[in-house]
């Protein structure tokens, strides 16, 4: 590769990086990852894109320059082909969405919606069936413009999910003999799709993968992403995931893991892990698709009055109380679950 060449690569890859990084919320995660690239891998990359909140055709686009920029490029990491495979995953559910014909496909629309902060404050209007992906998009555009000067819609999300009723419901652990959807896709209130969800190939098809957080994995509740932050034990950050999770809220950064403290309904101090989601009350109960790291801020104004136990945790005590609470880990099923996640 000539001098010349190797410099307009170099050019357009650190154009597009900066472009995914802008894509990060947090103010003080996306300076200090704007400030420091050296930190970050191409597998980074992938999981900004992966997990941001952002339509997913612009996913795909960057997914794509990131292609064009691998194929260019003398470094010999395998990270360019497995943007491709990205890509076609995409292509793949952005096409049967638009195959639904309201025949043997078809799709249920459901709108999850979080009324306040409290723990399993989320409400389920529908699932309406609808018989094409226009016409989904108009009557979820519809439903906006008609609720959107009377309630709140950045704290509601869509639910579309496409069903072949063409399968097989004898096969559809774990929904005991009725269908399970092939793919299941997560919009905005103004119908952008934002995170996409597809059935494994395989007996029964039991395993979803989704494109959220680390590109593919295993459906699991809380979108993770494992990226190099500034914050500190002992910063106390706000974190505002809506409309994917009630908000905001508040936590106290444990170590250098992103593990945290957070009080609970029952005003417990309970542990868990920011980029696994498991960082405010009812987590466990919230199909969180954003990882709290693209929406963690340092607090910088008085915490609500229910945070007080948080804030007057002292760093002499943080340690402990992580310790205790991992020790008492068996109590709750949903800590065990992050852990096994974290130790695949």
């Amino acid at each position: 590769m000539s001098e010349s060449t190797r410099s307009r690569t170099n050019n357009s890859e650190t154009i597009v990086h900066e472009e995914i990084i802008n894509l990060i919320d947090s103010p003080e995660l996306r300076e200090h990852l704007l400030h420091n690239p050296q930190l970050l891998s191409g597998d980074h990359y992938m999981q900004i894109v992966g997990g941001a909140p952002v339509e997913i055709t612009r996913k795909r686009e960057l997914l794509g320059r990131l292609v064009a920029g691998g194929c260019n490029s003398s470094d010999d990491t395998p990270y360019w082909h497995y943007r491709q495979i990205c890509i076609d995953y995409i292509d793949d559910c952005l096409d049967a969405l638009k195959a639904v014909d309201g025949n043997r496909k078809v799709l249920l629309i459901s709108e999850i919606s979080f009324v306040d902060d409290e723990v399993g404050s989320a409400i389920t209007h529908g699932p309406f069936p609808v018989a094409s992906w226009q016409a989904a998009l108009t009557a979820m555009r519809t439903y906006a413009d008609k609720w959107s000067g009377m309630t709140d819609l950045s704290s509601s999300y869509w639910m579309i999910e496409l069903f072949n009723l063409a399968n097989d419901p004898s096969c559809s652990y774990p929904y005991d003999g009725f269908l399970q959807p092939d793919y299941t896709y997560y919009a905005n209130a103004s119908g952008e799709i934002q995170y996409i969800c597809r059935e494994e190939e395989g007996e029964c098809g039991e395993v979803l993968d989704c494109i959220v957080g680390g590109i593919f994995g295993p459906w699991f509740k809380g979108a993770y992403v494992d990226l190099p932050t500034p914050y500190k034990k002992g910063d106390i950050l706000e974190i505002d995931c809506r409309p994917w999770a009630p908000g905001p809220c508040y936590c106290l950064v444990a170590n250098s893991k992103l593990d945290c403290l957070y009080p609970d309904g029952d005003g417990r101090i309970r542990c868990g892990s920011i980029p696994y989601g498991s960082c405010f009350a009812g987590w466990a109960h919230t199909n969180l698709m954003l990882s709290p790291v693209f929406r963690a801020r340092k607090a910088t104004q008085p915490l609500p009055e229910e945070y007080a136990a948080l804030q007057a945790i002292g760093l002499d005590r943080i340690d402990n109380l992580l310790e205790a609470c991992t020790d008492n880990k068996e109590e709750e099923p949903g800590w065990l679950d992050i852990y096994r996640h974290r130790a695949c």
